[in-house]
């Protein structure tokens, strides 16, 4: 071979090969650039209060009519009384729930309140039942 033809052959592959090597700088800066910064990531928002702290308008039939006035905050003694009669409704539908377990409790009346009817012992080895407050 000839040198001329060595040094030519050189000469293309590192031409090719710088060639290359740009344009994977270029693509790898690319994707760089527009990748995801995780350093600003913001803290979510907190939830919204469950009540309501203004006092709702009452609509009538002529309520376009009205002049519509700002929501006005509710005093703390308001806030409370609307938060004890909400504690109250919630009250009431948690014994609601409670009496109606009660009552299918009461019509498996063998059960003494067990999840399954109890062990029949002899009357000499009868034990005191902590759940139903007899000896069986």
């Amino acid at each position: 071979m000839n040198f001329d033809n060595i040094y030519f052959c050189y000469r293309l592959a590192h031409m090719i090969l710088n060639r290359f090597l740009i344009l994977i700088f270029f693509c790898s800066s690319s994707v760089l650039c527009f990748g995801q910064d995780t350093r600003n990531v913001e803290a979510p928002k907190p939830p919204r209060p469950a009540y309501q702290a203004y006092k709702k308008e009452k609509k009538g039939l002529f309520a376009f009519l009205r002049k519509s006035e700002t929501k006005r905050l509710k005093t703390p003694e308001e806030e409370s009384a609307a938060f004890r009669a909400r504690i109250r409704q919630v009250n009431k539908e948690n014994a609601k729930e409670q009496n109606k377990i009660d009552r299918m409790e009461r019509k498996k009346a063998g059960y003494f309140g067990h999840k399954r009817p109890p062990k029949k012992r002899p009357p000499g080895k009868q034990k005191f039942c902590k759940i139903c407050k007899i000896k069986h």
